[in-house]
């Protein structure tokens, strides 16, 4: 009795399914979702993308201050450094 319950509803969600896909209204609207969630998941991606690379640049710009400062300790000038490496000092 519980197998043919269960095959009644599987019947009942294929019979909605089938009715579904003949309705143009409700096509639309699934794949107006459908490009909705596409969008989302590109904006996501972007945004870490671009998080991403800014955190990458940060930690260039504080490597080459490192590197930097340690050149001034051992006596070379912000010009010497800066044609050496071509890199932006702090001040």
């Amino acid at each position: 009795m519980l197998r043919t319950a269960e095959m009644s509803a599987l019947d009942r969600a294929i019979d909605d399914l089938y009715n579904m896909n003949n309705n143009e209204k409700l096509k639309e609207l699934a794949r107006m979702r459908e490009k909705a969630m596409h969008d989302k998941a590109s904006e996501l991606e972007e945004a870490m993308q671009t998080g991403e690379e800014r955190g990458l640049a940060k930690g260039r710009a504080e490597r080459d201050n490192e590197i930097s400062d340690k050149m001034k300790k051992f006596g070379l000038s912000d010009e010497d450094i800066k044609k050496i490496f071509n890199i932006k000092l702090r001040k």
